[in-house]
């Protein structure tokens, strides 16, 4: 253990890059005062014992996000989320209401800190966090037709939910299909020609301008364009290019 930077806390805190240091330091189960999880190791730890943790992502994460799918504008990280309730939702990954340090815009969208950088390293094709893994559990079997069950796990990426591979992350929750895990950021699109899509998550809620739909109730991957508020669901993108026909006949 070493003695590192307080991160605004009034003690010194301590290092700790093993497990099992860790565990002979605890007196108990102790949470990560950033993001409410459970601390593991490598983490900060209060050197006075005042049981004060921190995981060493959640005390490293930037004060500013330029997150990869979300170009309008930063995620700021907050002490507090900006709201007089106090608490906030995690709306555009798991959903779950928080009153500790949040990512915001400006716009409204609020990320957990783990799930800000998780996302993050995901959107930068840094799939490190992630194992192909085969998915035979009954809550996500989707072979006996259990598509419509609320507890089926569902695709992050089209809110679908999850048959043979997946692309599979056990410490966030996150559930991708393959054919996703590695889409382009930009996409040239026939259906609209002044500016490319850009991969993004939908937190304008726009409809699909091939379905009409707003998939997952604002949650997942479009390819949209923000300027002209045109957005196409990641698995529309394929029919909606089927709809551009080719006329030689016709200059443009």
């Amino acid at each position: 253990m070493e003695e590192s930077n307080n991160y605004d806390h009034q003690h010194p805190l301590l290092l700790i890059l093993k497990q099992e240091q860790l565990i002979g330091y605890q007196s108990g189960v102790t949470d990560c005062s950033r993001c409410g999880e459970k601390v593991s190791a490598p983490c900060f730890c209060c050197a006075q014992h005042c049981g004060f943790y921190l995981h060493k992502v959640c005390a490293e994460a930037p004060l500013e996000l330029n997150h990869p799918f979300h170009h309008d504008r930063p995620l700021l990280l907050m002490q507090k989320p900006p709201y007089l309730s106090g608490e906030y939702i995690c709306d555009n990954f798991c959903n779950e209401l928080d009153n500790k340090f949040v990512y915001h815009c400006s716009c409204g969208l609020d990320f957990h800190i783990k799930c800000a950088l998780f996302t993050f390293n995901i959107g930068r094709s840094n799939l490190k966090d992630l194992e192909l893994v085969a998915l035979q559990h009954p809550l996500i079997s989707t072979e006996n037709g259990d598509e419509e069950r609320e507890d089926v796990s569902k695709c992050f990426g089209c809110q679908e939910p999850l048959v043979n591979y997946t692309h599979f992350s056990p410490n966030s929750g996150f559930n991708l299909h393959e054919k996703y895990a590695k889409l382009s950021f930009k996409l040239n699109h026939g259906c609209h020609r002044k500016h490319p899509l850009v991969l993004q998550f939908n937190s304008q809620w726009l409809s699909c301008k091939t379905c009409g739909e707003t998939s997952g109730k604002g949650k997942g991957f479009v390819y949209g364009c923000s300027f002209c508020k045109f957005a196409v669901q990641i698995e529309c993108v394929s029919a909606s290019l089927d709809l551009v026909v080719e006329d030689k006949s016709h200059e443009h």
